[in-house]
């Protein structure tokens, strides 16, 4: 077993370790009354309306996406969040994908000209499965994935389309997760961890399998 892949098991070890973590604070905090004193401060100290700009505003920035689906699962429910979920994240796609494109001729001259360095173009074949296993490639922040597509010249089919379809299914659990917390459903809970658990170490399948 190489160095790469042996580094990419105990990541996955660490997930399993951060689920299985996770699953034993939930059942703790719901033995000790806490998690619904902090939903209720939740629900209570943030408007809607604030909720939803900072949702579509900070991601943008690089804020975590994970931490609004998660506190948006609780604060609006399932379905009401899903259809936020699938309004907002077209926007930031193509938010990134437009500032990526302006900044990028600036970027490759600057790379070129000042350091030497030219951007690596990715053959046209291999176009669609690149896109699909970066996007998918647990690990890349949100943000990321939004712009690293298009600075490297991605078409937009796969930069917005394709990104807005996979990132769009990878935010489901959290926004189950974060309900079925609300709701001190450990079943849901531990079953949507699972699935989690299941989603990376089958992207890491695939990942190595195309690879070889």
């Amino acid at each position: 077993m190489n160095k790469k892949k042996r580094k990419e098991i105990v990541s996955i070890i660490r997930v399993t370790l951060l689920a299985a973590a996770a699953s034993l604070a939930m059942y703790a905090m719901e033995r000790l009354d806490i998690f619904e004193r902090v939903i209720t401060t939740i629900s209570e100290s943030v408007s809607p309306t604030l909720f939803i700009a900072a949702m579509f505003v900070l991601p943008i920035f690089g804020f975590s996406i994970s931490v609004f689906l998660v506190l948006g699962g609780v604060k609006f429910g399932i379905i009401h969040f899903i259809l936020l979920w699938i309004m907002i994240l077209p926007l930031h796609v193509l938010t990134a994908y437009y500032l990526a494109r302006w900044a990028r001729r600036p970027l490759k001259n600057f790379l070129l000209y000042k350091l030497n360095y030219r951007l690596p173009s990715i053959p046209e074949k291999h176009v669609a499965r690149f896109s699909f296993l970066f996007l998918a490639f647990p690990g890349i922040p949100y943000a990321g994935k939004n712009y690293i597509l298009p600075l490297a010249g991605i078409p937009f089919r796969y930069s917005v389309i394709m990104n807005t379809i996979v990132q769009g299914a990878i935010g489901l659990p959290f926004i189950i997760l974060g309900k079925s917390a609300a709701n001190v459903n450990l079943t849901i809970f531990n079953t949507t961890l699972a699935i989690m658990v299941a989603g990376y170490v089958l992207r890491w399948w695939l990942k190595n399998r195309f690879e070889d």
